[in-house]
């Protein structure tokens, strides 16, 4: 009778630390994640703002129209087309509320075959002051990846390469680059 009792006493001890989980399971990935757009955006907005080219223009210099396009993917990691756009255009969101516009006469405009969707998005029909704008200037990124898979796990090697280019010359006018690594080992649900 005691055997009896202290396998049951094992069995409800085994069900309750099994029912302690109190969230939904998650999935492991090593996929992107939202805490890299907020870090990699962050960091471009700084280094763009610390550019020495960038940091030599004022109020005064000859006005710069950068057009963003969205990020090319060559990654095997599917990325929705608007989270492409959502990887420029929060760089140029962040740029944007700092005075760095400005300060730079930079003027920072959507292609305005992308004005639609925005402007659904956002419920408003007034097109902004110069999406009609000619840019002399583009904001491009692209996305590459390496990729590990064995039994153990996966591992994969981001690098975000943003560039803006200016139009007229054809050159970089600034680059740089942003690099993460997201490992999962055991199974993995990418």
């Amino acid at each position: 009778m005691k055997r009896v009792r202290a396998g049951v006493v094992l069995v409800v001890i085994a069900l309750l630390a099994g029912c302690g989980d109190a969230g939904p399971p998650r999935a492991r990935t090593s996929f992107l994640q939202n805490v890299d757009l907020v870090a990699m955006t962050d960091s471009m907005a700084r280094s763009f703002a610390s550019d020495p080219v960038i940091g030599a223009r004022s109020p005064d210099s000859e006005r710069w129209i950068v057009s963003i396009h969205r990020v090319a993917n060559y990654t095997n990691q599917v990325i929705p087309d608007r989270e492409k756009w959502l990887y420029v255009g929060r760089l140029r969101a962040v740029l944007q509320q700092s005075d760095l516009a400005q300060q730079r006469n930079l003027v920072w405009i959507i292609p305005p075959e992308r004005w639609p969707i925005v402007a659904e998005e956002l419920g408003v029909s007034t097109e902004p002051y110069g999406l009609r704008l000619d840019p002399t200037h583009l904001m491009t990124a692209e996305f590459h990846a390496l990729t590990n898979t064995s039994g153990a796990g996966r591992s994969d090697a981001y690098l975000c390469d943003y560039q803006l280019v200016d139009l007229q010359r054809g050159t970089i006018t600034w680059e740089d680059r942003w690099e993460v690594k997201r490992t999962v080992h055991g199974r993995t649900y990418d």
